[in-house]
């Protein structure tokens, strides 16, 4: 099965120079998450991708400022990860699992924007069930610091902040606990 077959066709688009508040109502109004955001709107060259998670972080977390006052440009994700639309559907499934994202632009070989492929794309057309579920666990765990560090043992830990410091205590070993507890009883 190809890409093409799955995706949906023609998704809603912005361009850098659009307001977040476009984006926000875009997807909104078309009950979406994510907004491919294209060169211009004419070639529709992709460029980024815009998700809700994107302007959150952007807006609230980082800036704190009305969305009114950000451009999609200032919190779209870039590189984009996309797919070629005469790909076999194991591509995108692949790029979505190694990437751990969630939806995928479709492209031509032009770079032009035709579709999107999103989770519900990949549930509704499935035919190796098994496939979709491995690749939707992968792209659903949070990741998070502990992880990439779980992950890399050779890199050293870094205890600079309460949070790390806390997961440097959460691996310790039961019996550098018990020296703890055996040294926290002596001062006692």
């Amino acid at each position: 099965m190809k890409c093409a077959e799955i995706m949906t066709l023609n998704p809603v688009m912005c361009v850098p120079e659009d307001g977040v508040s476009m984006a926000i109502d875009l997807m909104w109004d078309f009950d979406c998450g994510n907004i491919p955001v294209v060169k211009d709107l004419d070639s529709k060259e992709l460029v980024g991708i815009v998700t809700d998670r994107d302007i959150a972080m952007c807006v609230v977390k980082h800036r704190n400022v009305h969305p009114n006052e950000v451009r999609v440009i200032d919190c779209m994700s870039t590189p984009v990860f996309s797919c070629n639309a005469d790909d076999p559907i194991e591509i995108a499934l692949q790029i979505m699992s190694e990437n751990r994202i969630r939806r995928i632009p479709v492209i031509d070989e032009n770079g032009s924007c035709l579709g999107i492929i999103s989770q519900a794309d990949l549930v509704l057309n499935a035919s190796d069930v098994e496939s979709i579920i491995d690749v939707l666990q992968q792209i659903s765990v949070p990741y998070t610091k502990a992880q990439a560090e779980l992950s890399d043992p050779n890199k050293e830990k870094e205890t600079s902040s309460d949070s790390d410091k806390e997961i440097v205590s959460s691996e310790k070993s039961d019996s550098d606990k018990e020296e703890e507890t055996s040294s926290a009883s002596k001062a006692e």
